[in-house]
């Protein structure tokens, strides 16, 4: 029996044209979110896991533009649909925390209002009505006394009060895709939880899909269903998350497990992966993370890998597994 699958991102393409030349931000991405699941996007900063989602939201500004590839949502394509159509979808059917509150919220109305608009917008309610759904989610999300930070305007509340403003705000319409793009970088540990908590909590009891994109590695582990590794436009590797940290395959990926701090491990350094991320204008004639790759070969420097499957769960592109055989290093 298939999975009914909310979100289906097919060769995504989308550029930004410059004067310096042609940035390929994402290129021919396909990622699946099947209905009441958990997808995590992972990655360093600059691999083009926001412009992913700004995509899917149909947000980018000049000079973006996808250049193609398909979003459907329910099978639907969003690159076809009209501003209206666009408009009813966008904070009713998909909503998205974005990462930087401060600059996502108007600074000249209450928080309140601006996240009782979001549900009048899309319901026909009484703003009474609103209003205590506002101050419900705001309690949901973990805002201290409600009432009083409902009539406070963004810049007198704390960035992670503001976090907690948005999230509350991509909720509260219970959406069928959410989509967190590092919704809980400036929270502290415990906050953080609270909101994982809810995100499951909203998936388990609505059926809502997530798609979550962050670098922490714990965080997948936690919470998400699936997972794709995202390096300088292109996904990496693909696989359910059990079988990816149980049966990690492309270096990348494993240079990424490696940097994480492990309470009982003794050695004076930090594992990292050498290098940075390629600049987006000048990007290898082959594999684009060949540069920091430690089994890289002549080939790796000319070719570009395919999309190589390891078993039915997982997937990667890695001239390694061209032959399906087992990865020939040390983890």
């Amino acid at each position: 029996m298939e999975q009914d699958i909310t979100l289906q991102i097919n060769n995504l393409k989308t550029q930004f044209f410059t004067s310096k030349g042609v940035i390929p931000a994402v290129d021919e991405v396909n990622i699946t979110i099947p209905k009441g699941k958990i997808v995590g996007l992972v990655g360093e900063s600059g691999c083009g896991k926001s412009m992913t989602a700004m995509s899917v939201m149909q947000l980018l500004r000049k000079p973006g533009k996808v250049m193609g590839g398909e979003i459907l949502f329910h099978g639907q394509n969003l690159l076809e649909c009209s501003k209206q159509e666009l408009l009813r979808i966008r904070g009713n059917r998909i909503s998205m925390i974005f990462q930087e509150p401060m600059t996502s919220l108007n600074p000249v109305y209450t928080v309140g209002r601006q996240v009782r608009e979001a549900i009048m917008l899309h319901e026909d309610i009484s703003k009474e009505q609103a209003r205590k759904r506002v101050i419900d989610i705001f309690k949901q999300v973990g805002i201290p006394e409600p009432e009083r930070r409902y009539g406070a305007y963004p810049h007198q509340l704390s960035g992670g009060l503001r976090q907690r403003v948005m999230i509350g705000m991509a909720m509260i319409c219970e959406p069928e895709l959410l989509i967190a793009d590092e919704p809980t970088t400036a929270l502290d540990v415990t906050i953080e939880a609270q909101i994982l908590n809810l995100m499951k909590k909203l998936r388990e009891e609505h059926g809502t899909s997530i798609l979550l994109i962050t670098h922490n590695m714990g965080v997948v582990a936690e919470v998400c269903d699936y997972v794709y590794v995202m390096y300088a436009g292109k996904v990496m590797e693909q696989a359910e998350t059990f079988e990816l940290f149980k049966n990690t395959r492309h270096p990348y990926t494993i240079g990424l497990l490696r940097s994480i701090p492990q309470i009982e491990d003794k050695k004076e350094h930090l594992y990292n992966i050498k290098g940075m991320v390629p600049n987006l204008l000048n990007l290898p004639d082959g594999c684009s993370f060949c540069n920091r790759c430690e089994y890289a070969t002549k080939r790796c420097e000319k070719d570009r890998p395919g999309n190589y499957r390891i078993n039915d769960l997982h997937n990667t592109r890695c001239f390694l597994y061209e032959k399906g055989g087992d990865f020939i290093g040390d983890k």
